[in-house]
């Protein structure tokens, strides 16, 4: 059933680009709505999906659920925040800022395009709430009322705002949370020649969020350089989130009735915490 993978399907995409450290968020933007219009134009329709069919339908049944509930987690949190995330780019301060988070918006659809593709052509049908749980993704739609509310508000509070719901997604739900999965789908069936047309896409998903993320980290830099109130404000949040992220791995799941233990390669709370690490680095530079 295996195939032997190749180095282009296998490889890890950046999971932040940072770009030039002395670029302004106006310059960081620009130069990602740049590489968003000419990169992040993939079709989810184009994927082959044939070759993960018929491997699905050969797999164990533990690894059956664990992948259906690790794919219907994702396409919750992409649906989701594709149908919320537009206040975060009405309350952006700049039109170049605005307009490269427009992307992200499109692009959130592009994501959950691919995972309701991937249902209805490999899993089959999505049962919501076998998903994985994803209690930091599930008062995202309380943060988007927040932000939108604060539209009107002063610069402070729609600033603090602003700033809040960029920890919340592109710091913590996409910077943290979603890198992992990406991690440990690579370990627990990309790297064993298994799902390529899932490699494929997750792929893609990776780098578009690459910029998502990369941006979201320039932003929180940006806010935690200019005033320690954002400062004290981004690590709160931070670590208000680990431990509702950490619940999410490394717990044992239900098979048709029978308790089970994740793969041993997922070594989810390991590679989520090293992610964790990684963000701090990104917006507070070595401690």
């Amino acid at each position: 059933m295996a195939r032997t993978p190749t180095p282009r399907t296998i490889a890890a995409a950046d999971d932040a680009d940072l770009g030039a450290r002395n670029d302004s968020l106006d310059e960081a933007a620009e130069k990602l709505w740049r590489k968003a219009v000419r990169f992040g134009t993939w079709d989810p329709a184009s994927i082959d999906l044939a070759e993960d069919k018929a491997q699905f339908a050969e797999l164990d049944r533990p690894l059956q659920v664990y992948l259906t509930r690790f794919c219907a987690a994702f396409f919750n949190a992409e649906e989701n925040v594709a149908k919320l995330f537009g206040p975060w780019v009405m309350a952006a301060p700049s039109l170049k800022q605005q307009a490269y988070l427009s992307t992200q918006l499109v692009e959130e659809f592009k994501h959950a395009d691919f995972f309701e593709r991937y249902f209805g052509e490999v899993i089959g049908e999505l049962d919501r709430s076998a998903a994985l749980a994803n209690p930091v993704h599930d008062s995202l739609d309380e943060r988007a009322r927040t932000l939108t509310a604060s539209l009107d508000a002063s610069e402070d509070e729609r600033t603090m705002r602003f700033v809040e719901s960029v920890v919340h997604y592109q710091g913590v739900i996409e910077g943290v949370q979603a890198n992992t999965g990406y991690h440990i789908f690579l370990d627990v069936f990309a790297r064993k020649g298994l799902m390529p047309g899932l490699t494929e896409g997750f792929r893609n998903i990776q780098i578009d969020e690459g910029r998502h993320v990369g941006f979201g980290m320039r932003i929180l830099r940006h806010y935690a350089q200019l005033d320690d109130r954002y400062a004290r404000r981004i690590r709160e949040l931070y670590e208000e989130f680990l431990p509702l992220i950490r619940q999410r791995y490394g717990r044992p799941y239900d098979v048709d009735g029978t308790p089970t233990e994740p793969p041993p390669e997922e070594r989810g709370v390991e590679r989520l915490m090293a992610l964790y690490e990684r963000r701090q680095k990104d917006i507070f530079g070595a401690s």
